[in-house]
């Protein structure tokens, strides 16, 4: 079982260092982005394809600046994944549609009014409606209501060939589209009244292969014909499944797919279980558990590590098996090298306004403490967003059903070797809303330089 660790009211001065960031390549794509922060946009879209540096750009943004800065994002998986705090608990707003014109000003608007930059992650999945609501809420309380923003630089971070924002009621749909123009963040009014720009970072971190890399392209701009398609179903096992211990992880459609899949593989195992409590402790909501509250584990058991190591041994994503179990130790082979792991704590966050200092805290108000693993011969295309994968089976089941889904399960591979279909792929898995392409009006490239 995992140690009782206390969740106390920790503080971090935003500003302050918390890692090693001398891993970090700096590439020139990254100086240029990073100084077009620090000297010449106020609004910035730093984009990329999947595997291009965004979210390690965004942390060494983050750890760096010596502005108040608060991180946000759209879930609170992606919040406690970017190590910061969701858009609606941050501006308290409610878990409905919002109405710009019915916020209203808060009687303390410090946190607001000492806030510089404003970053947000996985933008692609924020809608025009809370967008233009952050644009109202932050004129109000920074009694700035002439200005964007009310002034604060926003870096806003995504890919929009990825999951898009979720509205499924179609009046929902109507609304978005007679109200705003469609529901996607840029549709916001707010961007009509600024200068913004973009930077696609256009370096391939994740893949090698030029031949995946290209089909990958091919998907993500929806150029898809039936000689690529013939590439793709090239990959369909016809014999079934890669057996159990061959370290391939099935990427499925739908949270229930996974959680049978991986239920089954857990069953057929003969070793006997053991089970492993998480410890909570204040405000950690059960949506945002990174892995199971009851971890239940047996010796083979297939599972992905959840946390980057610091000694480089393993990263997140890596795939392992479960070696050995004892009530208080839990072993992993990764790579024919087992290692014994340690409980990892996640802390929730949210950002306050420290009167005495008069600067912008990170404080933590809740903590999750577990071994940092999953049980991995399965999980969704939309969990694995921003994961990295050498082996993987991807299971559209009945057909995709988001933009931008297929093209992310095949983009958490790393070559196009290490890929297998469960069925061919047919056009209908290939969902894609034309409206993203509305973005390069409305954030025009910004000049790179010479």
């Amino acid at each position: 079982m995992p140690p009782h660790h206390s969740a106390p009211s920790a503080f971090r001065t935003v500003g302050e260092r918390s890692q090693d960031l001398d891993q970090i390549d700096l590439n020139a794509e990254f100086r240029h982005t990073l100084d077009l922060i620090e000297h010449d946009c106020p609004c910035l879209f730093l984009t990329g394809k999947a595997g291009t540096g965004k979210s390690t750009l965004l942390h060494y943004l983050r750890e760096t600046t010596d502005r108040a800065t608060a991180v946000l994002a759209p879930t609170g998986v992606a919040a406690l994944n970017v190590g910061g705090q969701t858009i609606h608990s941050f501006f308290r707003f409610p878990p409905t549609l919002i109405d710009p014109a019915a916020l209203r000003r808060r009687r303390s608007a410090k946190l607001f009014q000492k806030l510089e930059t404003l970053i947000i992650d996985e933008v692609s999945m924020v809608r025009a409606d809370v967008m233009a609501g952050i644009d109202t809420a932050l004129r109000l309380h920074r009694d700035n209501v002439q200005t964007p923003f009310g002034g604060v630089q926003v870096i806003l971070c995504g890919d929009l060939f990825q999951l898009p924002p979720i509205v499924r009621e179609r009046d929902m749909q109507t609304f978005f589209d007679q109200q705003y123009g469609g529901p996607y963040f840029f549709c916001a009014q707010v961007f009509e009244e600024l200068q913004p720009c973009s930077v696609e970072l256009t370096t391939i971190y994740r893949q090698h292969d030029e031949e995946f890399i290209y089909v990958l392209n091919k998907i993500r701009e929806n150029d898809v014909d039936a000689e690529l398609l013939a590439v793709l179903n090239a990959r369909v096992r016809r014999g079934g499944e890669p057996s159990q211990d061959s370290s391939f992880i099935t990427l499925t459609a739908t949270n229930q797919a996974a959680l049978r899949k991986n239920q089954a593989c857990l069953e057929r195992l003969a070793e006997p279980a053991h089970t492993y409590p998480a410890e909570v402790s204040g405000q950690f909501e059960e949506s945002i558990f990174p892995t199971e509250e009851l971890l239940e584990l047996k010796p083979g058991a297939q599972v992905m590590l959840i946390r980057n190591d610091p000694y480089k041994r393993w990263v997140n994503g890596s795939i392992g098996r479960i070696s050995s179990l004892t009530a208080t130790q839990v072993r992993v082979e990764i790579g024919g090298t087992v290692y014994e792991l340690e409980p990892e704590t996640w802390h929730n966050i949210r950002y306050r306004y420290n009167q005495e200092t008069n600067r912008i805290e990170e404080e933590e108000v809740g903590s999750f403490t577990q071994y940092p693993l999953r049980l991995a011969w399965a999980i969704t295309i939309h969990k694995s967003q921003g994961q990295t994968f050498d082996k993987v089976i991807i299971d559209l089941g009945r057909g995709a059903f988001a933009h931008g889904q297929t093209y992310v399960a095949l983009s958490r591979c790393t070559s196009l070797d290490g890929l297998v279909f469960s069925r061919p792929v047919t056009p209908r898995d290939m969902v894609f809303d034309e409206r993203v392409y509305d973005w390069q009006r409305v954030f025009p490239a910004a000049p790179r330089p010479d």
